[in-house]
C-alpha cells in the first residue's frame, strides 16, 4: 500500500514498467492519480508494446491512458491488420469499431466475418454479426433464410416460424412450415 501520493505514482511507474497494465490501472484508480503525471510511464510502455508488436495492448493503453489519438489510431490499424491477415475477421472488426477507424475497415472485416460464419454453417454467429456490425439487410436476410431452412429439414418448426418472424420471412413460407406441423 503507497503511504504517499509520490509513492503511489512511483508504484504506477513500476507497475507500468514491468507489464502489469491492470494493476497499474488499479493503481492509479486507488489513489485518483491524474494522467497527466504518468504521460512518461504510459508513453513508455505504449512504444515498448509498439516495438514488440503488441498493437492491441498499445491501442489500449492510448486510448486508456489519453495519448495522441493520432498514435492511438494508427496502433489499432496494425492491430487491425494482424487481425485480418489472421482471419480473425470478428475481432479486426471489434477493433475497428471500437477505435474509431474508418466504416470501411469496419464493414469489410464483418462481411468477411459473417461470409466465414456461413461458410461453417454458424448460422446464427453470422446474424448476429450482421446484426452487430449493421450489415446490409441482404446479409442478414441471408442468414437468415439459411438457418431458417436448416430448422426446416431438422423438424424445428417453431423454431423456424418464429425466425422467420423475427427476421420478416415472405409470409407463404411461413404458412407452408405452419401446414407441416
Amino acid at each position: 500500500m503507497a503511504e504517499s501520493f509520490e509513492e503511489a505514482i512511483r508504484l504506477f511507474k513500476e507497475s507500468m514498467a514491468r507489464g502489469g497494465y491492470k494493476e497499474a490501472a488499479r493503481i492509479k484508480e486507488q489513489y485518483s492519480l491524474p494522467n497527466d503525471l504518468l504521460q512518461d510511464a504510459v508513453e513508455a510502455a505504449f512504444r515498448k508494446n509498439i516495438e514488440i508488436g503488441e498493437y492491441s495492448v498499445a491501442a489500449e493503453l492510448g486510448k486508456t491512458y489519453g495519448l495522441d489519438p493520432t498514435i492511438v489510431k494508427e496502433a489499432a490499424a496494425r492491430s487491425f491488420q494482424r487481425k485480418m491477415d489472421s482471419e480473425q475477421y470478428k475481432a479486426a472488426a471489434k477493433c475497428a469499431k471500437e477505435f474509431d477507424l474508418p466504416k470501411n475497415m469496419v464493414q469489410d472485416a464483418a462481411t468477411k466475418a459473417f461470409r466465414k460464419s456461413m461458410d461453417f454453417g454458424l448460422l446464427k454467429n453470422a446474424a448476429k454479426i450482421a446484426e452487430e456490425f449493421d450489415l446490409p439487410i441482404t446479409l442478414r436476410m441471408e442468414a437468415a433464410q439459411a438457418a431458417f431452412d436448416m430448422y426446416v429439414s431438422s423438424g424445428m418448426y417453431s423454431k423456424a416460424i418464429k425466425l422467420a418472424r423475427k427476421y420478416g420471412l415472405p409470409e407463404d413460407v411461413i404458412r407452408a412450415v405452419e401446414k407441416r406441423r
